[in-house]
């Protein structure tokens, strides 16, 4: 959820930008990132070396908005 959080708030970013931000390691972050992008929840594009993780706005299996982009993570 604060992977999730993080990349709402902040758009596409790095697994090096997840790791410095969530506090675990660097093998943990990069499997829920495959995870959550195999989910249909996160997207990604290679920019050189870097690979780009960013929210996924449309539900991956309706392509209507995803009903994650409606929740205040806020509270």
């Amino acid at each position: 959820m604060e992977i999730y959080k993080f990349l709402r708030e902040k758009g596409k970013k790095t697994v090096s930008d997840v790791v410095e931000v969530v506090g675990l390691t660097q093998p943990t972050v990069s499997y829920h990132l495959k995870s959550m992008k195999e989910a249909g929840i996160l997207l990604s594009e290679r920019a050189g070396k870097e690979v780009y993780y960013f929210i996924n706005e449309a539900c991956p299996t309706s392509g209507h908005d995803c009903v994650l982009k409606g929740v205040d993570f806020h509270n």
